[in-house]
């Protein structure tokens, strides 16, 4: 087994996981497997050169002192302004291009109160229309189909909180109108009865 080799290889692995830590999220892991690599890439320098020859073990660990931050910096400072980096970084976006979240907030608590219509069937998120704006929002924990009138009742976050507007059919409206018009001559009648005295 050629310690040399592996002292190389896994010392290059080790900086190429430290430009990757950078640019991913990884809660660390990869930070974890980078220091990893280099404690093997140390032991493996140790097995080929300190025994054999002391100057190539001291001229890997200052080869590995400057590359490690050499690299650090490359992935910080120049790697975003390469042709790949910029391909692969996405540019922030100005001030302009992007709307206040104190501003977009207003905008949303503005909009309490209107009445919408769905666009997708709300699972319970999905698209609502308001004043020709579309919009993320959640039903109260309710499935609601698309092309449903909906009101706006909150805000949470960036979404907008609906319910399902009752709209009462003619029919049913007007059974209503005669159900109370009869309840209420009825109500209206005096008792024909005597209760009987005990």
């Amino acid at each position: 087994m050629d310690y040399s080799l592996i002292a190389i290889l896994a010392l290059a692995v080790a900086l190429m996981m430290m430009v990757a830590e950078i640019f991913l999220p990884s809660g660390g892991i990869i930070a974890v497997l980078a220091l990893t690599s280099i404690a093997g890439s140390v032991w493996a320098a140790w097995m080929a050169w300190w025994g054999t020859s002391p100057g190539s073990w001291w001229t890997y660990i200052a080869s590995v002192i400057v590359l490690i931050p050499t690299t650090l910096g490359f992935a910080v400072r120049i790697f975003p302004n390469t042709a790949w980096g910029k391909k692969v970084i996405h540019e922030v976006p100005t001030l302009d291009e992007v709307t206040g979240f104190r501003e977009e907030t207003e905008h949303l608590q503005s909009l309490i109160g209107k009445i919408g219509k769905t666009q997708t069937l709300l699972n319970p998120s999905g698209f609502v229309l308001v004043n020709h704006e579309r919009h993320h929002c959640e039903s109260q924990g309710m499935i609601v189909d698309a092309q449903v009138n909906v009101e706006i009742i909150a805000v949470e976050g960036n979404r907008l909180v609906v319910k399902v507007v009752k709209q009462p059919d003619t029919d049913e409206a007007k059974s209503g109108e005669e159900s109370t018009t009869s309840d209420d001559k009825i109500a209206d009648e005096s008792l024909d009865f005597e209760v009987p005295e005990s």
